[in-house]
């Protein structure tokens, strides 16, 4: 299931750049270019950014 990250939670905010800088560092060196923002990212700046996160959710049986 599909549903909204509340990224105000300081523990969501953290579990989220744990997934999204390792991410963007294979993006950076695919590219040759470290220069990218959300390599930047903290959790204020993810909190104050103003986006909508997503995440997939398994639900348990």
């Amino acid at each position: 299931m599909i549903k909204i990250i509340d990224i105000s939670n300081s523990k969501n905010a953290v579990d989220v750049l744990n997934i999204q800088i390792p991410s963007y560092k294979v993006e950076a060196e695919i590219i040759g270019s470290y220069d990218i923002p959300p390599l930047k990212d903290t959790v204020y700046t993810l909190q104050h950014c103003g986006e909508t996160f997503f995440g997939y959710y398994e639900r348990k049986a």
